[in-house]
């Protein structure tokens, strides 16, 4: 399935407004915190790399996350890098119902190429550490309610 490609200016159009999209940064925790396009962003990495062996693992909570988050009409824009996990994060959302996903295929280093505006910003509700930790404790809390 073709999801909705958006470019650069149009995601940072998306990400501000009366009702702002979500960018999902899908790169790694590391990547994220280089620095990433600046607006209603969070990073929910769709694989970890092996810090030696560079070996690629699938992050287990990636759906679980977004789900916890967002309804499945909310706007959401995936992006990474090279536009390939933003095309599969894209993919695995639309399976589990989503229904208004776009993806920027030209990722991060496209939004720079258009000099348009960047954050290293990484605090509690952009960071992947805290939005795990807030679903980890959600459902903590349902198990402890039943």
């Amino acid at each position: 399935m073709d999801h909705k490609v958006m470019s650069p200016q149009e995601v940072d159009a998306a990400l501000i407004g009366e009702n702002p999209a979500t960018y999902v940064d899908v790169r790694t925790v590391a990547e994220f915190s280089n620095g990433h396009p600046k607006g209603k962003v969070v990073n929910i990495p769709l694989v970890f790399f092996h810090p030696t062996s560079k070996e690629v693992f699938p992050n287990e909570s990636f759906l679980q996350v977004v789900e916890d988050l967002y309804p499945k009409d909310a706007p959401l824009i995936a992006g990474c890098d090279d536009g390939e996990r933003a095309q599969q994060a894209a993919q695995k959302l639309a399976e589990a119902g989503y229904t208004n996903i776009c993806v920027m295929p030209d990722g991060f280093p496209g939004w720079n190429k258009q000099q348009l505006p960047t954050t290293k910003d990484n605090r509690d509700g952009i960071s992947y550490v805290s939005l795990l930790t807030q679903v980890k404790r959600k459902k903590g809390k349902t198990k402890a309610a039943h």
